[in-house]
């Protein structure tokens, strides 16, 4: 048996952590990153690797090939650890990929160690907080699942922390079904916002949790 849709938190995680890159949520100077162009003409193209530091590439912006702006996830996957493209159907025409490099970034699938600095700060962790999955359907052939996933949003003052979660929010909810691995995400709830003391009682943290309900996965 195998299953179609399977729910992986990992690539959940970083598909929202590249949107909320994308988005501008911080901008690229907070960020530390360069943003990076690559141009040329595919033949036949079934993949590409970046050109500049793709090891160390963060966050691809858009892709333009022939004029037509490729779709996350229905054209194009990305692997962050190559730097490599891979086409869901080969490439041809004149391209433009733009895309987010460095050594370092704010915007985070993990949480940021206590220790790190005061100017390490503005950051965004992402976790998936649960997972309920029920049948769909009678015969158990496919599962209908509901996610909860949480955005940490780390800043210096609460204004700043404050603006920063208000940013996200209305990010995704301007955009609430462009998402690959999810059917739909809807923001609901907003935590108080939280002063660290183990971070100098400079650092605030206030969680904006995410619903991704109705993923099917069919089990063959």
């Amino acid at each position: 048996m195998s299953v179609t849709n399977l729910l992986d938190e990992k690539i959940i995680k970083q598909e929202l952590a590249v949107f909320l890159k994308n988005q501008d949520v911080f901008t690229i100077t907070q960020r530390g990153v360069t943003t990076s162009t690559d141009t040329g003409t595919f033949s036949a193209a079934a993949t590409h690797t970046l050109g500049t530091n793709p090891t160390l590439a963060k966050n691809v912006r858009s892709i333009i090939v022939g004029g037509t702006t490729l779709s996350f996830g229905t054209d194009y996957l990305v692997n962050y650890v190559t730097g490599v493209i891979t086409f869901t159907i080969n490439q041809t025409g004149a391209y433009t990929i733009s895309y987010d490099q460095s050594n370092t970034d704010k915007i985070y699938t993990d949480f940021p160690k206590v220790e790190i600095k005061i100017g390490s700060y503005p950051r965004i962790a992402i976790g998936v907080t649960s997972s309920v999955t029920e049948e769909n359907e009678l015969g158990a052939g496919s599962n209908i699942t509901k996610l909860l996933i949480s955005v940490y949003v780390y800043g210096v003052g609460t204004d700043g922390t404050n603006d920063y979660v208000k940013s996200v929010r209305q990010s995704i909810m301007e955009n609430k079904n462009s998402f690959y691995y999810l059917r739909f995400v809807t923001p609901s709830t907003i935590s108080p916002m939280i002063n660290e003391p183990a971070r100098a009682d400079k650092v605030f943290t206030q969680v904006l949790d995410l619903e991704a309900p109705l993923n099917i996965e069919i089990i063959n």
